[in-house]
């Protein structure tokens, strides 16, 4: 089953494979599939994107149900229930203020943040 006629033959490709840079390599294990095959089924990938402070805070608050001040969270108990820094919940929160993503209400000391109610 081998497609190589002597030694030096596969040495040679082998020799060559191993210069190609990783597209190549790549196009060339594709050329190798599509010329065994016949066919080939080439399916998209789709890249996802990596989970942010700023999702996560949103998806903690919609789980939650905090829609208004007695329902809504500081953002120290955000950052304990997210196991996240307390700085960069705070920057994930002001990006969702800056945004209109969420509300937030200060009473003496205490500030909580909650999402506004939909209509």
């Amino acid at each position: 089953m081998c497609a190589f006629r002597d030694d030096e033959e596969k040495a040679a490709v082998v020799d060559r494979l191993a210069r190609l840079d990783g597209f190549s390599r790549i196009a060339y294990r594709f050329g190798k599939i599509v010329g065994l095959t016949g066919s080939a089924t080439v399916r998209a990938v789709t890249a996802k994107r990596p989970v942010t402070s700023v999702d996560s805070v949103i998806e903690f608050l919609q789980t939650v149900g905090s829609y208004d001040w007695d329902t809504g969270r500081s953002s120290l108990q955000i950052a304990k229930n997210l196991g996240l820094a307390q700085i960069t919940v705070s920057k994930a929160l002001q990006k969702l203020l800056d945004r209109g993503l969420i509300k937030h209400e200060k009473r003496g000391k205490s500030i909580r943040y909650y999402l506004p109610k939909q209509p």
